[in-house]
């Protein structure tokens, strides 16, 4: 399955209203999708809206434990992305993990694996694995010469 979906696309929007789209009870694979559709097209109240309160996170470079902190760091990095493709995405009744490459203007193209537990139609934990290697050297890019 590969779903593409260019900077600016929709992703869910309420019927009728100007407010983010409430979550549906919909599948950890659905929920998932809905919240990486949404928080890389820059709608962080819609993918805020994914996250339990509790929410534990671990990635590579980063941990995160509760929805403020986790969304303010994924707010950060959602400004560099420009697009999504979802490469595959598989799950059960408690977990989805999907596959994704986010286009972005400082790193290029961004391969990730992420493993999602969800609970209610909110996500609780989210563990992300990607090669940090592009990242590293767009840091070191700009450190200051010694």
């Amino acid at each position: 399955m590969i779903l593409e979906r260019p900077q600016g696309s929709p992703v869910r929007a309420a019927e009728n209203s100007g407010e983010a789209a409430v979550p549906e009870h919909g599948s950890p694979v659905e929920v998932a999708i809905a919240f990486t559709e949404a928080w890389t097209s820059h709608d962080m109240t819609t993918a805020s809206s994914y996250v339990a309160e509790d929410v534990m996170f671990e990635g590579p470079i980063t941990q995160a434990s509760g929805r403020t902190a986790y969304m303010n760091g994924l707010s950060r990095f959602a400004q560099a992305v420009a697009g999504l493709k979802i490469l595959a995405a598989v799950g059960d009744d408690q977990r989805a993990m999907i596959m994704y490459e986010v286009k972005t203007g400082p790193f290029g193209t961004l391969r990730a694996a992420e493993d999602f537990v969800v609970c209610g139609g909110k996500i609780t934990r989210d563990t992300l694995v990607f090669d940090t290697h592009e990242l590293r050297r767009a840091r070191d890019d700009h450190a200051p010469s010694e």
